[in-house]
C-alpha cells in the first residue's frame, strides 16, 4: 500500500501542476468560472450558491452539497485555482481503493499493478484533467464504497454513499439500481446484511432523489423545465439520425484499455446506469471522452476489472497478472497517442499574450476594488470566464444577466427602456476565435459600438483599450463617434462604417 500512496500522491501533484498550465495559459473553460461563482456567493445571504451561467442557484441545475466542503478554500484564494487540486486528489484516491479490492483477491504485486494501471486509465486522467465539476468526485467515492460493501464494512458503506448521494442529483437513480444489485446478490448468498444494507441504499436514494426535485430544486429557484433534461433523448430533433458510430466508439474507449477484462464480471451491470445517461444523450459532447461525464460510471466499471481478473485468476493465476500489466501499458499508451485530454491543445509555456490577458483581468478587479462598485459586471469569453469567476458579476457574453450583487429587481432600474440590457464591461480577445465569438459576441460587441440609440444623447466615449490584441470596452454609455478597434496585424476587430 505504501508504494501506492506514494504513485498516488505524485500522480496528483502532476495533474495539478498540469491543471495550473491549463488555467495559467488561458485554457480553462466555463466550468471552472461557474464553480468558482458558485461557492464564492455559497454563504451569500442575498443568492447563495448562485452563478450566472445557470442564472442562478446551482441547486436548480444539480444536487451537489458537497461543494460546500470546498468553498472556505475557493474564498480564501480569491480564484477557482483550489479547485484544480481538489479534483486532482479525488483522482488520486482511486487507486488505494482499487488496490484495497485488489489486495482481497491477488498477492501484492498484482494488486499493485492494478491500482497503477487505474491511475493510467484513460477516462480517469480525463476527467481529472479536464474543468473542475463535482462528477470529477464520484470515481474514487463510487470506488470506497464498493470497497466497503466487499469487506462487508457496512458503517463505512453508508459513509460513502451519502458522499455519492451528496455529490449529483443522479447518484439517487445509480446507487438505487446499486441497492437492487446488493439485494440479489444478499440473496443469493445468504447475506442478510448486504441485504439490509440495499433496502436502506434504496430508500436513502429515493428520498433524495424526490426530495431534491420535490423540495430543494422549488426552494433553491427552479420553478422552469428542469434544464438537463435537454440531454436525456436521442434525437435534438424528429428525423435527426442516431450516431451510433460515436457511441460504440465511446464504449470501445471505456473497455479496450482495459482489455475488455471487465465485461468477464457480472459486477459491470452497476455501470449500466451511467452508460445509459451519459449514451442516451442527443449532445456528442456527453459521450466524447476527456469530458467530466465518465464519472458516473468509472468506478464500477473499475470494480468490474478487478473481478474480471479475478474470473482470470481461478484458470490461470499467472494470466491476470500478465492481463493486469497489459492494461497498464496499453492505458500509458493510449494517453500517449490517443490521449482524451488533448494534451497539445491545452498545455504550453505562458507567453506574452498570456501576461497581456492577466493584465486585463487584474485591470477589472483594481476598478471593482478601488472604485469601490458594488454593482460593476463584465462579459467576457469562456476562459476569461474562469479567471473572473471570483467575481458573482462576471459572465459570459455581454448580455446583462442577475447576479447576487445585481439582483433581478434592479437590473430593470439600471438600464434605460432604449438601451438593451447589457454588461459594464467587456473583456475579449482578438486571437481568440469560436463559434459563439463569430456567431453571437462579436455581432452584440459590433451593434453596441457601431449603432446609435436616437434616444440616449450622451457625449462621453466608451473606453476602448487593446493590449497585444487583448480588447478591453467600457459599455457604461454607447460611443458618440465611430470606432475602430484593430487586432495586432493591423485589421479591424471591429469596424464601424462612417
Amino acid at each position: 500500500m505504501r508504494r501506492v500512496l506514494v504513485v498516488g500522491c505524485l500522480w496528483a501533484c502532476a495533474m495539478t501542476l498540469l491543471g495550473f498550465d491549463r488555467y495559467a495559459t488561458y485554457h480553462a473553460g466555463a466550468d471552472l468560472g461557474l464553480f468558482t461563482q458558485t461557492l464564492m456567493s455559497a454563504f451569500s445571504q442575498v443568492a447563495p450558491f448562485s452563478n450566472t451561467l445557470e442564472g442562478g442557484n446551482h441547486f436548480t441545475y444539480h444536487f451537489s452539497p458537497i461543494l460546500y466542503a470546498f468553498a472556505p478554500f475557493v474564498i480564501a484564494a480569491q480564484s477557482g485555482w483550489p479547485l484544480i487540486v481538489v479534483q486532482a486528489l479525488a483522482g488520486a484516491f482511486v487507486a488505494p481503493a482499487m488496490y484495497r479490492i485488489a489486495r482481497q483477491r491477488f498477492e501484492e504485486r498484482t494488486a499493485s499493478l492494478v491500482a497503477f494501471g487505474s491511475l493510467a486509465y484513460p477516462p480517469l486522467v480525463g476527467v481529472t484533467f479536464t474543468d473542475f465539476h463535482e462528477a470529477g468526485l464520484l470515481p474514487a467515492a463510487t470506488l470506497w464504497l464498493l470497497d466497503a460493501l466487499d469487506t462487508k464494512s457496512f458503517a463505512r458503506a453508508a459513509i460513502f454513499a451519502a458522499i455519492c448521494l451528496a455529490t449529483r442529483d443522479d447518484q439517487g437513480v445509480i446507487l438505487g439500481f446499486l441497492g437492487i444489485a446488493a439485494i440479489g446478490y444478499g440473496f443469493r448468498r445468504g447475506a442478510t446484511g448486504t441485504m439490509r444494507f440495499g433496502a436502506g441504499l434504496i430508500g436513502a436514494s429515493a428520498i433524495v432523489f424526490v426530495g431534491y426535485f420535490a423540495l430543494v430544486r422549488p426552494l433553491a429557484g427552479g420553478t422552469d423545465g428542469w434544464h438537463p433534461l435537454h440531454f436525456y433523448a436521442w434525437n435534438a430533433t424528429p428525423g435527426e439520425s442516431i450516431d451510433v458510430r460515436g457511441r460504440v466508439t465511446y464504449l470501445l474507449e471505456a473497455f479496450a484499455p482495459l482489455a475488455f477484462v471487465p465485461v468477464l464480471a457480472p459486477a459491470v451491470v452497476l455501470a449500466l446506469p451511467g452508460f445509459a445517461e451519459v449514451l442516451g444523450s442527443h449532445e456528442s459532447l456527453t459521450y466524447t471522452m476527456g469530458q467530466h461525464y465518465p464519472g458516473v460510471w468509472i468506478g464500477f466499471v473499475l470494480f468490474a476489472f478487478v473481478l474480471g481478473l479475478a474470473r482470470i485468476a481461478k484458470r490461470a493465476p499467472s494470466l491476470a497478472t500478465r492481463y493486469a500489466t497489459g492494461s497498464l501499458v496499453v492505458s500509458l499508451l493510449w494517453l500517449a497517442v490517443a490521449s482524451p485530454t488533448h494534451w497539445g491543445h491545452f498545455l504550453r509555456l505562458r507567453n506574452a499574450h498570456d501576461a497581456a490577458l492577466d493584465r486585463a483581468a487584474a485591470s477589472f478587479r483594481y476598478e471593482n476594488q478601488v472604485g469601490k462598485r458594488t454593482d460593476v459586471s463584465v462579459g467576457t469569453f469562456d476562459e476569461m470566464y474562469a479567471h473572473l469567476g471570483y467575481d458573482p458579476c462576471a459572465q459570459i457574453g455581454i448580455a446583462l444577466r442577475p447576479c447576487w450583487r445585481f439582483p433581478a429587481a434592479q437590473t430593470a432600474q439600471r438600464t434605460p427602456a432604449s438601451e438593451s440590457a447589457r454588461v459594464d464591461y467587456a473583456l475579449f480577445d482578438a486571437r481568440y476565435d469560436s463559434a459563439s465569438w463569430r456567431d453571437v459576441y462579436r455581432p452584440q460587441l459590433a451593434y453596441l459600438l457601431c449603432a446609435r440609440a436616437t434616444s440616449v444623447r450622451e457625449t462621453r466615449r466608451s473606453v476602448v483599450t487593446t493590449d497585444d490584441g487583448v480588447v478591453a470596452l467600457r459599455l457604461g454609455s454607447l460611443p458618440d463617434d465611430r470606432t475602430t478597434v484593430r487586432n495586432p496585424d493591423g485589421t479591424p476587430f471591429i469596424a464601424c462604417s462612417t
